[in-house]
């Protein structure tokens, strides 16, 4: 993983835990019922992932906020987790619940307001090894506020285009943080 990398999803955690002082604790659990969220990888084998967490938190600034969601899943084999960026919103927009419907994408590198890094982990031996992502997207087909879920579809390229994977999810919850 690049150091650009490893220095956002660091941001992203502490923020993260940052703001869970400020939830109202009135919120859906991360294991909602009548979720989906799969995994198939470059040699079409495909998965099932459990989501341990998905938050979506905001960071305000003098010049307008913007809006993190960050996502881990996990099976016995694999660990996929999101980190996607949203912004810059004013003070007011900045509070709702709502992400725009699109696709965010991730390229390496390169900074932007708007990314969809999705980072891949291998598990070898007891650990889990993080892939470096060369590119990523992740696609919001739907976003329920009143029911705070999800829906919609991933891919990643890592290590060099040498691991690759897509999948979709469906009705997974967020906790809001505000």
């Amino acid at each position: 993983m690049s150091n650009n990398q490893i220095r956002f999803l660091i941001a992203v955690l502490l923020c993260g835990a940052n703001a869970a002082c400020k939830s109202d604790y009135n919120t859906p659990s991360f294991t909602c019922n009548n979720y989906y969220m799969g995994l198939t990888l470059q040699d079409s084998s495909r998965y099932a992932l459990k989501v341990n967490n998905n938050t979506l938190f905001r960071i305000p600034s003098d010049t307008g906020g913007s809006k993190y969601l960050t996502m881990e899943t996990a099976n016995d084999s694999f660990k996929i987790i999101f980190n996607l960026r949203h912004g810059t919103y004013q003070d007011a927009a900045l509070y709702n619940d709502s992400l725009p419907l699109k696709t965010y994408i991730f390229r390496g590198n390169r900074d932007s307001t708007t990314s969809g890094l999705v980072v891949a982990a291998v598990k070898t031996g007891n650990e889990f090894k993080f892939a470096d992502t060369d590119t990523s997207s992740i696609t919001i087909t739907r976003w329920n506020i009143s029911k705070q879920t999800m829906s919609g579809s991933y891919y990643f390229e890592s290590n060099n285009h040498t691991l690759t994977g897509k999948g979709t999810f469906s009705n997974v919850c967020f906790t809001s943080l505000k």
